[in-house]
């Protein structure tokens, strides 16, 4: 059944309002609860340890970031089909599905080595094969997303959008760390160690344990995140009466009449292209995209084996950084974030975070093997852990080790602090721009190119960073040692990415948003509002005290005397 006539069965909408709204609305941030077990389970260090049993090599890490981008191809081609059938819905549910459900193939790969007549792991066929397997679902993904955003365009009041946005991202960090610290602990508890201590090879002979759970990992990730998008089937397909058809915008093809050739599929997406690129705007906002995403993805991969490798943090250090700490930083400043967007426009919550992201690369150019660690903090934490045992008969009474790198954790903690809060801000912004696109005239093509060029840059980043690490591999052997600091290849591509971030923030005090505050503005609302709090909270005392001057003065400070208090 074509996805016309499924949709036109089940009667779409014109518009959705009222208590279906909200009940749509609830549907959307409650599928997104299993989709953020999905993400949890198909990030963070248990995959990064899966890679490198497999045999992934440090420009492989680099090329497997940069797979979704170069996946995002897709989206010229979901545009395509979205304009020639006006519909979304189903779209969405078919290729979302198989993308999701692809991940359990990934826990398939050491079956085939104990099964079939190929290499034992690690081995390269490994490699390709998981590489062959997350390009096909990033793929699929692609097809996806813009149907996702053009409904959301749909069904999301453009007046709440930033609120809404930041209520279902809090919410998902609710789900998000207990999740990722029962997979943390989980996994460092099945973890071998040697006869010194030493944690042995992440392999399918050394951690058999380890290995075979991030497999069952990734089944149960195929799982939560199928439901997530089974959960949409309950919302109707929505099809305003002021879209536009195909024929209406110029360079189009006529859409729901005859067949389109590859020829002029191929000449339809190229102008998707460059109609949108016409729109100056548009053009400021892909220029930041490319830029601010070369620059995560030239170290994002090698931050997860920074920590992991050189700092040598458990999984549930390194997860309780990147997956816990962030995300919960996060949490607290995405209402401010959506506050500002809805308040000020989207440009000064760019600046913003997108300083505060460049602050958060500086940590890992501090924190080493070398760090010295204060000692009570270990013991305050040991202590905490011998009174849970002590009561509950749970764990062990030590939790740190005195080798455990609490110093290097600290430094890095304060990484997260700045990341959590500035890539929440910039994640926000950036989804209320790509709604906005959502809203105007040929929106599909709009969406589609933004993510195509988008993805330029993620690519980009990813091989270059990969190529980086890869070229400047000696520095592991060798590494850059200046006092208690030590650097490696790692941090050639932390400091190329510092530099692209600098760019951005360049890039996006110079963009252009009608409506939106200017940057000096909303620095002198800010600093005010902390002048004011600051001087009202500090002379509080003396307001108590009624510090108005002497009686005899009719209530004036005497000469030479301090000025009134009593209205600042």
């Amino acid at each position: 059944m074509s996805w016309r006539h499924k949709s036109y069965d089940e009667v779409p909408a014109l518009a959705v309002r009222g208590p279906e709204l909200r009940t749509a609305l609830r549907t959307v941030t409650a599928a997104w609860m299993f989709g953020t077990v999905w993400m949890v389970c198909v990030t963070g260090s248990r995959v990064t340890l899966f890679c490198r049993a497999l045999g992934f090599t440090d420009f492989d890490f680099g090329l497997l970031a940069g797979l979704p981008f170069l996946a995002t191809l897709g989206n010229l081609i979901a545009a395509l089909l979205i304009e020639r059938t006006g519909l979304t819905k189903h779209q969405f549910l078919d290729f979302a599905t198989v993308s999701r459900v692809l991940y359990a193939v990934v826990a398939l790969i050491p079956l085939v080595a104990m099964l079939a007549w190929v290499p034992s792991l690690p081995a390269r066929w490994a490699v390709w094969t998981m590489q062959a397997v997350m390009l096909a679902s990033a793929f699929l993904a692609a097809l996806s997303v813009p149907a996702w955003w053009t409904w959301m365009g749909d069904l999301i009041p453009r007046r709440i959008r930033g609120r809404y946005f930041a209520h279902r991202s809090r919410l998902s960090l609710l789900v998000n760390i207990p999740v990722a610290i029962v997979l943390a602990v989980a996994l460092d508890s099945l973890t071998r160690f040697g006869s010194d201590g030493q944690k042995l090879p992440m392999t399918m002979e050394h951690q058999p344990l380890l290995f075979w759970c991030v497999c069952g990992i990734f089944v149960f990730s195929a799982v939560m995140g199928t439901l997530d998008i089974l959960l949409f089937r309950r919302l109707r397909e929505i099809v305003p009466s002021s879209r536009e058809s195909d024929a209406e915008v110029p360079g189009t093809l006529p859409s729901r009449t005859g067949k389109l050739s590859l020829g002029g599929s191929i000449a339809q997406m190229a102008q998707y292209i460059v109609l949108p690129m016409r729109d100056r705007s548009f053009r400021y906002y892909v220029t930041y995209g490319m830029i601010i995403t070369f620059a995560a993805m030239l170290g994002s991969q090698f931050m997860w084996l920074d920590v992991l490798e050189r700092l040598k943090f458990s999984q549930t250090g390194t997860d309780g950084l990147f997956m816990i700490l962030a995300p919960v930083v996060g949490l607290i400043g995405c209402k401010g974030w959506g506050r500002l967007i809805d308040r000020w426009g989207r440009r000064p919550v760019l600046i913003f975070g997108g300083c505060l992201t460049v602050l958060s690369v500086m940590p890992y150019f501090l924190a080493s093997p070398l760090t010295p660690n204060p000692s009570f903090v270990a013991g305050a934490i040991n202590a905490v852990a011998a009174w849970v045992h002590g009561v509950t008969g749970w764990g062990s009474e030590t939790w740190l080790s005195p080798e455990a790198p609490v110093g290097a954790w600290l430094i890095m903690s304060t990484s997260m602090l700045m990341g959590g809060t500035g890539w929440m801000g910039v994640q926000l912004a950036q989804n209320s721009i790509i709604l906005s696109f959502a809203d105007g005239r040929g929106r599909s093509r709009f969406i589609a190119t933004h993510a195509v060029l988008i993805s330029v840059g993620g690519l980009a980043g990813s091989l270059l960073g990969g190529y980086l690490a890869w070229a400047f591999e000696w520095l592991k052997t060798s590494p850059i040692v200046m006092g208690p600091f030590v650097w490696n290849n790692y941090h050639v591509t932390f400091l190329m990415s510092l530099l692209a971030r600098m760019g951005a923030v360049a890039m996006a005090v110079a963009m252009p948003e009608p409506g939106s505050a200017g940057v000096t503005h909303i620095m002198r609302y800010v600093t005010t509002g902390i002048y004011s709090n600051l001087v009202s909270r500090l002379f509080y005392p003396l307001r108590i005290l009624g510090w108005r001057g002497s009686a005899d003065s009719g209530g004036q400070s005497p000469p030479g005397g301090p000025p009134e208090l009593g209205g600042s």
